[in-house]
């Protein structure tokens, strides 16, 4: 497995390489059953964290993964169940191998565009697109980076026997 992941926002082009020992195996631990009830699902499911579980995230498994974080529509007090509506924050793609990365990368791109001259990094990456609506919930800016960069490891990181991130 590839002891890093590119971590790039589709808007303004910004990549970091985000290494496995950025998050740990607790984390890892909390969020593989999370991540799979949550993609069997098809519904938007509550964060698995007590004072962010007033937040939600709904994920698609096409090519690669796709996750949209959502924060809740209308007044709510954090921690809390709130009215059941939500509205999207960041949608993220993960790319484990280079087999699923140009067209995630196109998908990606199609539907919420880039910076112009902004390319797929190498595999794995977990590229991020911004919502207009993330400026009401400005106190998630806080956290929602260390949460991408969780989801992703989460991702790649969910089966041992899959071949090492970036093989074809």
């Amino acid at each position: 497995m590839s002891n890093f992941i590119n971590h790039i926002t589709l808007s303004t082009g910004h990549c970091r390489r985000s290494p496995r020992t950025e998050v740990d195996d607790a984390t890892l631990a909390l969020l593989h059953p999370w991540l799979e009830r949550t993609r069997t699902s098809g519904n938007i499911e509550p964060l698995p964290v007590a004072p962010l579980s007033h937040f939600g995230a709904r994920v698609i498994k096409e090519i690669g993964l796709v996750v949209t974080i959502y924060g809740p529509r209308g007044p709510h007090t954090p921690g809390k169940p709130h009215s059941g509506e939500w509205l999207p924050l960041v949608t993220l793609g993960i790319a484990q191998r280079s087999r699923e990365s140009g067209d995630l990368w196109a998908q990606l791109v199609a539907n919420f565009g880039t910076r112009p001259g902004v390319i797929a990094p190498s595999t794995p990456w977990v590229a991020v697109a911004i919502h207009d609506t993330i400026g009401g919930y400005l106190d998630a800016l806080q956290w929602l980076g260390d949460l991408e960069r969780c989801i992703a490891w989460a991702w790649i990181t969910r089966n041992p026997a899959i071949r090492e991130a970036g093989d074809d």
